[in-house]
């Protein structure tokens, strides 16, 4: 089977692209091919283009059983709206447009768990409840793609995954989490007693080749993990896994929030007049990053375990112990964290 991959660079793409290549010939869509080809190593057909380029993604799609599009505009604070729309609306239009020229058996989309919001009407959250209101730019670029996906008659299966963590995931949330406990620089926020559903890279890989073998065309299925846990307990879970205290240093949502509402217009200012790369291009905190961490957030996953035979097998100790063994190669923890870790890595 010949299979093609867009965002095999990215966090996700590039795990489903490996685990793809064990099975499948794998095309991957790439607009820099020498960073897919220094990222993803050998054993790839790295095809150059834009998805803002339908004839380019039709060549790639010469030849291809099924395409996984994974490729998005990631979530960044300050971006503008057209980045996204472009990205993520106009792109997945375009692969679709090319798809049907090109006869494509079945697409897998993958989308987020974000398009449903924060202010939920009931927990646990399923695959019926509706889209979210006020989403930032991201979420409501992928809520647009996903609408146009659904509306189509083309033979697509969507998945939503949750808040994702695991190795390689350079700038996500779970990664700057760690790298803050483990710098000791890092608060709890509010109480810690809400409810997050975290999803281990591997289980999201696992539900999106669970996906591509069904027929639920025109389907959504969410894909988190198999605990829920609290923020303070997640938090505790880090450290744990890091080898390090937890934070002591609470600080009230209220006073979080307010932060926020300062931060983020005074990092505008200073983007503008000092630029990005003074105290880096994005506030400590953001609301959006706030709501991730603050909100109560949990999910009923049995539809995919019904549908699709997709039940999610690591636990939250054993992902972040993944995770956290992949961050002491990369140099970003400090050397005391790092050795100890490694210590205790030779000592089993």
């Amino acid at each position: 089977m010949r299979v093609l991959v867009t965002g095999a660079t990215g966090f996700v793409g590039q795990h489903v692209a490996r685990r793809l290549r064990q099975t499948s010939d794998v095309v991957v869509f790439a607009r820099d091919t020498a960073k897919a080809s220094r990222v993803l190593g050998e054993g790839f057909d790295v095809a150059s283009g834009d998805l803002r380029d339908r004839e380019a993604i039709e060549r790639a799609l010469n030849g291809v059983d099924v395409v996984y599009h994974i490729a998005a505009r990631r979530d960044h604070w300050g971006r503008p709206y057209s980045e996204y729309f472009n990205a993520n609306v106009t792109g997945t239009q375009n692969l679709l447009d090319a798809a049907r020229a090109a006869g494509t058996r079945k697409i897998v989309y993958c989308s987020s768990v974000g398009v449903l919001g924060y202010g939920f009407d009931y927990r646990p959250v399923d695959e019926a409840h509706p889209y979210g209101s006020k989403l930032n730019y991201y979420h409501e670029t992928k809520k647009l793609a996903e609408e146009t996906v659904l509306r189509s008659d083309l033979p697509v299966v969507t998945v939503r995954p949750g808040w994702i963590y695991g190795p390689n995931d350079d700038n996500g949330g779970v990664t700057q989490m760690l790298v803050k406990l483990a710098k000791k620089r890092f608060a709890l926020v509010g109480s810690g007693k809400n409810r997050l559903h975290p999803v281990y890279i591997d289980d999201v890989v696992d539900g999106t080749i669970a996906a591509a073998q069904s027929e639920a065309y025109g389907e959504a299925f969410l894909l988190l993990g198999p605990q829920v846990t609290t923020f303070a307990d997640y938090v505790e879970a880090m450290s744990r896994a890091l080898g390090v205290d937890a934070p002591a240093l609470r600080v009230p949502y209220a006073v979080a929030l307010l932060a926020c509402y300062a931060l983020e217009p005074a990092w505008h200012v200073k983007n503008r007049i000092a630029g990005p790369t003074i105290l880096g291009d994005k506030p400590p905190m953001t609301r959006d990053s706030l709501a991730v961490v603050a909100e109560d957030q949990v999910f009923d996953t049995s539809k995919a375990e019904r549908v699709l035979g997709h039940a999610p097998k690591v636990r939250i100790d054993e992902g972040l112990k993944r995770t956290v063994d992949w961050l002491a190669t990369t140099g970003r923890l400090p050397t005391d964290v790092t050795g100890r870790l490694q210590r205790q890595a030779a000592s089993v």
